[in-house]
């Protein structure tokens, strides 16, 4: 269970890593093709490619259809296997995974309280909330019931025209569902807090929210370009942020910003040629993502013809590959506990027959949770090349391999048991 969480949890780290380069390397050219607002889409890469990895797979569909041969079926061209116990590196690893992961997700719950602490008592006026503290907002927080927070010197520090473009701001916020945003990717920093090139991705990504924001507001106000600068100068930042909220800390250049208030709308064209240039990258990293996935880290075990009689409890679903003689093989099996299934080979001289024949019966409770015992007897002809008997994990790949000086009796077998449910 532990390889299967493993194998495409790595497999998702790699292609987070590859999609966030990729959007770092093209954000900066689509903005100024197209405007901030294409820029802060194009982060919709990310999600849409790791759930596209989740997707079933045609090949499993395929598969299902008319590999899962009985136990007794003489496949033609290889050879079977030996297997060695699960190694303790993956429980490990996981281990450590998750406790980073819990401890990130802690440290951010706990600079959003802070940042909760310093709004101090909340007094509503006018649709929006004043804070207690001058220094804390404009901001808005609240997964499911987002508050405008404004600091408590709102009404003085700001014109009527100003007050009503940090309201405006905070509105394109609420309504693009922008706190929803940030809280999944802070879920998704905590998920790769080992990546580096996560973080880097979250700081870039409040600030395209921002840039994103600002540009809606100055769509429907082309006049109050100067206004909103003056606004966003007499702003106290933040001195303590939160990931969970949208607001307008230290950490979104202010430079940046108000140097973005200068470039006009783009033109019908541009902006159709940046949406087809977007839509081809969700379209190529989510089939990219979805392709690089194996089949087995994405779907259960499979039952077809046949099989369906034998999916009750106490049966097992067997992956195999086998080498033999420069030949390999990948048959599927589904076995009843405690009854022997047998697999014959044929090499492709057709000079040498092997056979191979286990039994798989539950591992004990006491000692071994979720695992099984393979007892096994390899033939070559009438000879008898090994009798392994082995406990592995359910779900885990366990390996048995022989070498001889001739090569004659060479074999290397990974199995994969799955109980049937």
């Amino acid at each position: 269970m532990i390889s299967n969480f493993l194998q495409p949890a790595i497999l998702a780290c790699l292609v987070i890593s590859g999609l966030t380069v990729l959007i770092l390397l093209v954000r900066n050219p689509l903005r100024k093709l197209a405007g901030a607002s294409i820029a802060y889409q194009l982060w919709a890469v990310l999600p849409l490619s790791l759930l596209a990895m989740f997707l079933p797979h045609r090949q499993f569909l395929d598969f299902a259809d008319k590999s899962m041969a009985p136990a007794n079926q003489l496949i033609s061209g290889t050879t079977l296997l030996e297997i060695q116990p699960a190694s303790t590196w993956p429980i490990i690893l996981v281990s450590v995974w998750l406790i980073g992961s819990l401890c990130l997700l802690g440290l951010l719950g706990m600079q959003h309280l802070h940042f909760l602490r310093r709004l101090g008592k909340l007094t509503e006026s006018e649709g929006v909330y004043l804070a207690s503290d001058v220094d804390t907002g404009p901001a808005l927080t609240g997964c499911f019931r987002p508050k405008i927070i404004v600091p408590a010197d709102f009404y003085e520090r700001y014109s009527e025209a100003e007050r009503a473009l940090i309201i405006r701001h905070e509105l394109v916020h609420k309504g693009r569902g922008d706190v929803i945003a940030n809280i999944l990717f802070a879920l998704l920093q905590c998920l790769f807090w080992f990546n580096p090139l996560v973080h880097v991705a979250a700081r870039c990504f409040r600030l395209d929210q921002e840039l994103a924001c600002d540009a809606s507001v100055i769509a429907q106000e082309p006049q109050a370009r100067r206004t909103y600068a003056e606004a966003m100068l007499k702003t106290q930042l933040s001195l303590t942020p939160s990931a969970l909220a949208c607001h307008w800390p230290s950490r979104h250049p202010l430079k940046e910003r108000i140097m973005q208030l200068q470039q006009n709308n783009p033109s019908k064209l541009k902006r159709v040629l940046a949406y087809a240039v977007l839509s081809c990258l969700c379209s190529v990293s989510a089939y990219s993502a979805w392709a690089a996935t194996p089949v087995s880290s994405v779907a259960a075990p499979i039952q077809t013809g046949q099989d369906a009689d034998k999916s009750e409890v106490g049966s097992y679903s067997v992956a195999m590959d086998i080498k033999v003689a420069g030949i390999k093989s990948s048959p599927r099996v589904v076995v009843k506990q405690g009854t022997p299934a047998a697999i014959g080979i044929q090499s492709e001289d057709g000079q040498a027959k092997w056979d191979f024949s286990f039994t798989l019966t539950p591992a004990p409770a006491d000692k071994y949770k979720n695992s099984v015992v393979i007892d096994m007897i390899v033939k070559k002809g009438d000879e008898v090349i090994a009798k392994p008997k082995l406990i592995t994990g359910l779900g885990q790949q366990a390996k048995l391999q022989k070498e001889t000086p001739d090569k004659q009796q060479d074999f290397d077998i990974a199995m994969t048991a799955n109980l049937v449910k």
